[in-house]
């Protein structure tokens, strides 16, 4: 249940709009009052006295593409780690923040927090469907302290499409490769003040893994979508929309990969014993916003909000009171009789349930997450000097309930037979956290001088009752995190920026004695802004005083939430963005986009740790999950009608556990680079074509070895679309 007291706060806000500034019409004005949280637009973003980058909706629809990783490896400072070659679940980091299950960044939608619980359970596994998305924001450095929880890093905020000011109908139709398909569809409709959008988006896959045995690997996702804007004739411009949300999934994805031996000679193999494997979710949302201009210098957007979600996923698991799976293909040698049955060569033996019964655990989960945000923003002048003087207030609760039920079946004749066995509960526990979040934040402009003072304060209390230990633990957190950001313009073209700030992420709900994950943030870069040509070149560096480690369910060895201390970590690099535009005829344009991120994180202390992604670290080890070298270069060809693009991505190898020397000595990840080719042609106002070659040189690569063994990314797939607009 919401708590009363914002709900009233919110309804006292309406009020006053109607009662103080109502009026029988609006006067002509072009004051626009924006929804947008972190940038706004590029211009706004070329002045900002740190880092950000906004990726409009026409850089979008260039690849269309439906892989958020795909779409966030072209902002510089932003690493990924693919799982099942379609984006389903993203693993998304910034700037040596952790990228398993983007739990280590703050992820918004329109503003609004978007995570199943961004604070008891902040892993990832539900994110907005990128097909829906209109453009994209990730902040880094000293203004992301606007956007908590998780400030290690940045945040990343997903817009979905606004509802247009006049009657629209799009459709949208692209089929391909491996049974791919997405068909969307959004109609708009305007009466006066009111505008309803609808939109409706149901895209899969077959999936493009070769299951022993034959079975599916593929994927079906469902999502409809309701937004209602009303914009009353007031003295000042104001807003309400009401957005509805469902999505549903139904997955037959696995955690299982293969052996190295297996995976050279078919990197789209599935083992027999993952043939149960399927994730199931639903999603419900109910986001309620306004905002308000008065005159025209205060601006207050206020939002509610409520998330819901629902997942099941059967998985293998391992065996039970086996070897760990991990063991068994690193070295199947040492493991045939186990190897043997995870392939399905080799029946299980009733009884010996050491190497023979596997382990298939449904890890049943129900989120929700509620809350009223408040945020004020104020243009005024003060003893000469211009100031933004922005104000933040957030009150959120949300909570996980875990029921993780195993089962033990038998390989018999290649398929997996239920025991009979009926065994306890693996987890059973309910976690609960209640937050309040403020922050301050005055952005000071003298002549060529910007300067942005800024504090996040976070009260934090959270509780875990474990249902199998009969166990009830409680926790508070109180964390202030202040930032300085400083930008000079020197030229009409040329800028220069730095920044300092504390980021921090919170420890779990019920941790007692847990410290939150804090880090001292530096960034020092150069921005130039030309009519071709755009870029920056920044330094970022970053200091933690306590890494934090979570455990998952598919980590071994551990409590699912248990957290585990990393000690002190330094995290350094650099980023580069350039972009520019040439028009060499009346008909032909080029455009190219280049993004490079240099990245060298290491631990500043020696330890033994029973968090499996870690073990044994020495001083000087470099961190896991983090490549050092990370690019892409996007290259467009328009002429006339046609328009060619290119996207070439890079990923350098990564570590998967902690080490020094060559990466290769060790359990690591391959290098990845592939070209993505799409070719539109604008048949008139209303329709276009496309194809689009994904992944063009069928490039097959290791793109992680966990939690069990090799998985690939996806191959070469060619899909064909058609888009219409009324």
């Amino acid at each position: 249940m919401i708590n009363k007291t914002p709900c009233i706060f919110f309804l006292c806000i309406l009020l006053f709009s109607f009662d103080v500034l109502a009026v029988s019409k609006r006067p002509n004005t072009d004051i626009l009052v924006r929804d947008i949280l972190i940038i706004g637009t590029n211009q706004t973003k070329d002045k900002l006295p740190g880092s950000g980058i906004y990726v409009d909706s026409d850089q979008l629809k260039k690849q269309n593409y439906s892989d958020l990783n795909q779409i966030a490896s072209s902002v510089p400072g932003v690493y990924v780690r693919e799982e099942d070659g379609y984006g389903l679940r993203p693993n998304i980091g910034i700037r040596g923040a952790t990228s398993d299950r983007s739990q280590k960044i703050t992820l918004m939608e329109d503003g609004v927090l978007i995570g199943p619980a961004p604070y008891s359970a902040p892993a990832a596994y539900y994110i907005t469907n990128p097909s829906r998305l209109n453009a994209l924001e990730v902040l880094k450095g000293p203004s992301v302290i606007r956007a908590g929880p998780h400030t290690v890093g940045g945040a990343v905020n997903l817009l979905t499409r606004p509802v247009s000011h006049k009657d629209s109908l799009e459709i949208d139709l692209t089929a391909g490769s491996h049974g791919y398909h997405n068909i969307s569809a959004a109609l708009t409709q305007v009466n006066g003040s009111f505008g309803i959008l609808l939109e409706g988006l149901s895209y899969g896959s077959r999936g493009f893994k070769k299951l022993d045995g034959g079975g599916d690997t593929g994927f079906i996702r469902n999502d409809v979508n309701l937004k209602v804007r009303w914009e009353p004739l007031t003295s000042s411009p104001q807003e309400f929309v009401a957005k509805l949300g469902f999505a549903e999934e139904d997955a037959d994805e696995t955690y299982l990969g293969l052996s190295d031996d297996d995976f050279q000679i078919s990197p789209s193999r599935r083992y027999r014993a993952s043939q149960l494997d399927r994730f199931r979710s639903e999603h419900k949302q109910l986001h309620l916003s306004h905002v308000i201009g008065l005159e025209d210098n205060l601006e207050f957007k206020t939002k509610l909000y409520f998330n819901e979600f629902y997942r099941s996923w059967d998985k293998f698991n391992g065996f039970i009171d086996g070897p760990q799976a991990q063991d068994v293909l690193i070295d199947t040698g040492a493991y045939t009789s186990a190897y043997g049955t995870l392939v399905g060569v080799r029946d299980s033996v009733v009884g010996d349930y050491t190497n023979s019964t596997i382990d298939i655990t449904d890890n049943d989960r129900e989120y929700s997450s509620r809350g009223f945000q408040l945020d004020i923003l104020q243009f005024n002048k003060f003893l000469g000097l211009s100031h933004a003087l922005r104000v933040g207030i957030r009150y959120h609760e949300d909570e996980v309930r875990r029921r993780h039920k195993l089962k033990g079946y038998l390989m018999s004749a290649g398929s997996l037979i239920y025991d009979d066995i009926v065994r306890p509960y693996k987890t059973d526990n309910f976690a609960h956290t209640s937050a309040v979040a403020l922050y301050v934040s005055d952005e000071i402009e003298w002549e060529d001088w910007t300067l942005n003072f800024g504090v996040r304060h976070e009260d934090i209390k959270g509780s875990v009752d474990n249902y199998l230990l009969d166990i009830n633990a409680k926790n508070e957190q109180t964390i202030t995190a202040p930032g300085i950001g400083l930008h000079r313009q020197l030229t009409s073209c040329l800028s220069m920026f730095g920044g300092v700030y504390v980021g921090f992420s919170p420890a779990g709900p019920g941790r007692s004695g847990a410290d939150a994950e804090e880090s001292v943030n530096q960034e020092y870069g150069v921005r130039f802004v030309g009519d071709k040509l755009s870029g920056e070149l920044i330094a970022f560096k970053s200091d933690y005083d306590n890494l934090l480690g979570r455990c998952r369910a598919s980590d071994v060895d551990c409590d699912i939430g248990q957290e585990f201390s990393g000690g002190s970590v330094e995290v350094q690099g650099l980023e580069m963005m350039a972009k520019g535009g040439w028009k060499f005829t009346d008909l032909l344009t080029v455009t190219a986009r280049l993004g490079y991120t240099y990245s060298d994180a290491h631990f500043k202390e020696s330890f033994l740790s029973q968090f499996s992604q870690w073990g044994l670290v020495n001083f000087g080890d470099e961190l896991p999950y983090i490549p050092r070298h990370v690019g892409r270069l996007d290259i467009s060809f328009t002429r006339g009608y046609w328009s060619f693009d290119f996207a070439t991505k890079h990923q350098h190898e990564m570590r998967e556990v902690p080490g020094a020397g060559p990466v290769e000595d060790r359990l690591h990840t391959e290098t990845l680079t592939s070209i993505d080719l799409a070719v539109t042609r604008t048949i008139n106002k209303k329709f276009e074509i496309q194809l689009l070659i994904r992944n063009v040189g069928d490039v097959a690569k290791i793109i992680s070895h966990r939690p069990y063994g090799a998985r690939p990314n996806a191959p070469r797939a060619i899909l064909g679309r058609i888009g219409y607009q009324l």
